[in-house]
C-alpha cells in the first residue's frame, strides 16, 4: 500500500536532518598518511571531500559545508561491478559515487556486512579492488602500493 503525504514528509525531514558521524583519529600519523595516499591515487577525483549544500527550507541544513567524500555523480565502474541492469539513464556498469563519510562504522552498525552496492566486498580494500572503468587507474595505484601504504589508506577510510 502507499504511504500518505505526512509520512513521506516526516520521513524526508528525518533523513535530511540526520547527523553524520564525526571523523576520528585526526591526529593519527597513519591516518594522515592514508589521506595523502587517497588523494595521490586520485580517489578524491570522485570521492570529493568537501561540498556545500544549497538552499533549503530547513535553515539549519542550508548552505552548510559538508564532507561526504562523493561527487554524487554517476561513473562507469567497469564490467567487474556491472549488474547488466540499466537504471534510468545509467547503464548496468554505471554507479553513483557512494559517500564515504561514516564508512568506518559500517561493520559496527551491522557486523559482517559487506561493502559496495551489493555487499560483495568483505573489506574496504576488497571494495577498492573491485573498482574498474573510470576508477581503474586509482585501483591499480592502490593495488601496487606497498602493504604499509595500502594499510594506511584503509585506516584513513575507517576514520571517516
Amino acid at each position: 500500500s502507499e504511504i500518505d503525504r505526512k509520512i513521506l514528509e516526516d520521513t524526508t525531514f528525518y533523513t535530511q536532518t540526520l547527523g553524520v558521524p564525526a571523523r576520528t583519529l585526526l591526529d593519527d600519523p597513519q591516518v594522515q598518511k592514508g589521506e595523502k595516499l587517497f588523494a595521490q591515487a586520485n580517489c578524491a577525483t570522485c570521492h570529493i571531500n568537501t561540498l556545500k549544500t544549497g538552499n533549503s527550507p530547513i535553515v539549519s541544513i542550508a548552505y552548510q559545508t559538508i564532507h561526504p567524500y562523493t561527487d554524487l555523480l554517476v561513473h562507469d565502474m567497469g564490467q567487474g561491478l556491472a549488474d547488466k541492469r540499466p537504471d534510468f539513464d545509467a547503464s548496468g556498469s554505471e554507479w553513483r559515487t557512494a559517500p564515504l563519510w561514516g564508512v568506518g562504522l559500517t561493520q559496527t552498525v551491522l557486523p559482517y556486512s559487506g561493502f559496495l552496492h551489493d555487499g560483495r566486498a568483505r573489506t574496504l580494500a576488497e571494495a577498492i579492488l573491485w573498482h574498474g572503468g573510470e576508477a581503474e587507474a586509482s585501483k591499480e595505484t592502490f593495488r601496487t602500493m606497498a602493504k604499509v601504504d595500502r594499510d594506511a589508506l584503509v585506516k584513513f577510510l575507517t576514520a571517516l
